[in-house]
């Protein structure tokens, strides 16, 4: 019984962290990543309005990927890793709406 409460419990956790929205994910990546609570809620709203999901998902998997980075090395590897143009011109308009 104990086997089957903790396969249960780890079951009911993935699967809470599985069904985390892009913009939550995004709103993670981004406050990980140092940035104020206002600036990367503004980030990551006008994320959600610009894009659609799979784009939002690219954008919460490279900032999960920039966040893993260990390394400046890695970071930049991490950079290069966005292969989504839509995401990337967002990404940039996002950042410019939210710096003022």
């Amino acid at each position: 019984m104990t086997r089957f409460a903790a396969f249960a419990c780890a079951a009911l956790m993935i699967s809470a962290c599985a069904s985390l929205s892009p913009r939550s994910r995004i709103l993670d990546g981004l406050l990980a990543l140092g940035l104020s609570d206002n600036r990367a809620d503004c980030i990551a709203t006008e994320l959600d309005n610009r894009l659609e999901s799979d784009d939002l998902n690219n954008v919460a998997d490279f900032l999960d990927s920039l966040n893993r980075a260990a390394s400046p090395g890695e970071g930049i590897d991490a950079l290069l890793t966005i292969d989504n143009p839509r995401a990337a011109q967002a990404i940039a308009r996002s950042g410019i709406a939210c710096a003022f």
